[in-house]
């Protein structure tokens, strides 16, 4: 683990102070209410409603008390769900919000992290395009309130790989893999082994390499009307969805359609995305619609959600103009009172009882004024 110096320390905390009350000024734009969440769940409770969820990932203890397993949570969602499905007559659309840390099992030599920052927002019973695309204006918003610029959204749609692969059978499994790995050869090499039409055949053939915008949904439009009329709705939709948020102000170019993207289908029930950026490895954050996993906790609402990554957002350079500004810095023990009062008068206060301490502290914080 790499050691932070003091400095560091108090920077990065200042840095996610900032982000995070940017982030909650953006939600309280849209309506969105924080729920408070525990920083642990029963085994049980999430082993059948995490994506990717398995014994390896998951960090675990037994409840001395009840002899059950806990989680230190792995994903926030479930935690969102099981709250939203406890109040009776809920007003819907609900729009819940949430920010902590989310914990997984990894492997120390790996240089991944066990601990996760997150912040996220989630739609519960709205069942239009109207709730998919809140989600993706409001992390587009928070990205850009955060002074953050070349990230991009990249969508995946389980309606469309679910449809397509009800053409494919017992082989579509085989096949969505070497699609999402973009091995063209050898999806072209096991097509050839079965007996389809030509024109799915061609389709599927070009889906490793469909990414893009509208001119790639375009033509997966096209291609798919010449052999099934409900996948070409389905893309239909999707660009659609598209034409909305290119008129509601994101830019056309940052809007990504990947073919190819079959992750999630035992999560996602339609349009999901991540959210990554030209100059970072790593994903900046993702979601997307759910409409299945409350019925698991005995409510069929449907439901839609996103989550950043609050540390790899740290990665660029946002917020961090905005140093924390105290008040007062008030030195001496004969001040302690004034110290108080000023406080009580809404003020921001640092007291510290030896007054030679003053170069330290003026070096240290940012006062506009000094006793």
């Amino acid at each position: 683990m790499t050691n932070m110096s003091h400095d560091q320390n108090i920077e990065r905390s200042n840095r996610v102070e900032q982000a995070l009350k940017i982030i909650d000024n953006t939600l309280n734009q849209y309506g969105y209410i924080e729920l408070s969440l525990p920083i642990y769940e029963y085994y049980d409770l999430l082993s059948d409603t995490v994506f990717n969820f398995s014994d390896e990932s998951i960090i675990r203890f037994i409840d001395r008390h009840t002899g059950k397993t806990l989680v230190l949570r792995p994903d926030f969602t479930p935690q969102v769900c099981r709250i939203i499905s406890g109040i009776d007559n809920i007003t819907l659309p609900f729009r819940a919000s949430y920010k902590g840390t989310v914990f997984r099992s990894v492997e120390k030599d790996r240089g991944i992290k066990s601990e996760e920052n997150q912040t996220g927002w989630e739609i519960f019973g709205e069942e239009s395009m109207h709730a998919d695309m809140e989600i993706v204006l409001l992390c587009n918003d928070v990205l850009k309130n955060l002074g953050l610029s070349g990230f991009s959204f990249t969508f995946g749609d389980t309606v469309f790989i679910s449809k397509l692969k009800s053409h494919l059978k017992e082989r579509s499994e085989e096949i969505f893999k070497t699609v999402s790995e973009r091995r063209i050869h050898d999806v072209k090499k096991i097509l050839d082994t079965m007996d389809l039409n030509p024109d799915i055949k061609s389709f599927i053939e070009k889906l490793p390499l469909s990414f893009g915008n509208i001119d790639v949904l375009d033509d997966l439009i096209k291609s798919s009307a010449k052999f099934d009329n409900e996948i070409a709705l389905r893309l239909q939709i999707i660009k659609n969805l598209f034409l909305s948020l290119k008129e509601y102000g994101i830019d056309e170019s940052s809007l990504i359609f990947d073919g190819g993207e079959s992750k999630g289908l035992d999560y996602y029930t339609g349009i999901h995305f991540e959210i990554v950026h030209e100059n970072f490895g790593a994903v900046l954050g993702g979601g997307g619609r759910y409409d299945t996993l409350m019925a698991k906790f005995g409510k069929n609402i449907t439901a839609c959600g996103a989550a950043l990554n609050i540390d790899n957002l740290l990665h660029f350079p946002i917020c961090s103009a905005n140093v924390k500004v105290y008040d007062y810095l008030v030195l001496g023990a004969e001040n302690f009172k004034k110290a108080i009062e000023l406080r009580r008068d809404g003020k921001s206060v640092i007291f510290v009882a030896d007054k030679n301490k003053k170069d330290i502290f003026e070096s240290s914080y940012t006062f506009k004024n000094i006793i």
